[in-house]
């Protein structure tokens, strides 16, 4: 891949994530009131936010091991597969509420804008199914295999590819929590100041 598409890749990812992460924490207060659909579909943004930092730190990370030999050229195929296997199925259950949710606001809006992100999200949650059909398994049976292969040699590299991967997951929920409380809090002083 082209480094040039994969920094803007990472880019777009990284601040798709962080209006997902922003949004949900603008109703984040009000949501727990209200409960039902629009909690559900707060939580489906912070979790697909949640998705994209973690991916974005995973490719950063691992690109990071790789170059200073920290880790092996298989052993970054293996973390980005057991990170797919982590985000997917969280991905796609999220997907499927966000989907839901522009199918209901382009019904009752029938806006040109509304109807194009409902269109895009059908694309998105269509390919995402499509492409964990087809990818998941493959990258499920590599990350098993890497990991019970038994060599000793490996027990380190194994133990750094996982500490690796929870690193990159573990910020990217960090980052989503404290973009959608900072902005939670800007909402709820822009309600007390009106």
């Amino acid at each position: 891949m082209n480094y040039l598409v994969l920094f803007m890749f990472l880019v777009l990812t990284f601040m798709i994530s962080w209006w997902n992460a922003y949004s949900a924490g603008r109703g984040w207060t009000e949501v727990k009131f209200i409960g039902g659909w629009p909690r559900i579909v707060t939580w489906c943004a912070v979790v697909m936010s949640a998705c994209g930092f973690t991916w974005v730190y995973l490719t950063l990370v691992t690109i990071a091991a790789v170059a200073f030999s920290v880790i092996s050229v298989e052993s970054a195929d293996v973390m980005f597969n057991l990170g797919y296997v982590i985000i997917i199925l969280p991905i796609i259950g999220s997907g499927f509420g966000l989907w839901a949710n522009s199918l209901i606001v382009a019904y009752k809006s029938r806006g040109l804008g509304s109807i194009g992100v409902a269109s895009w999200n059908t694309f998105a949650q269509a390919r995402n199914i499509y492409k964990t059909a087809r990818y998941a398994p493959g990258a499920m049976e590599s990350v098993l295999s890497f990991f019970t292969r038994g060599k000793s040699r490996k027990s380190r590299e194994s133990m750094l590819i996982l500490l690796l991967v929870v690193l990159a997951l573990s910020s990217g929920v960090i980052t989503t929590a404290a973009i959608a409380r900072k902005a939670d809090r800007e909402n709820a002083i822009l309600a007390m100041g009106t």
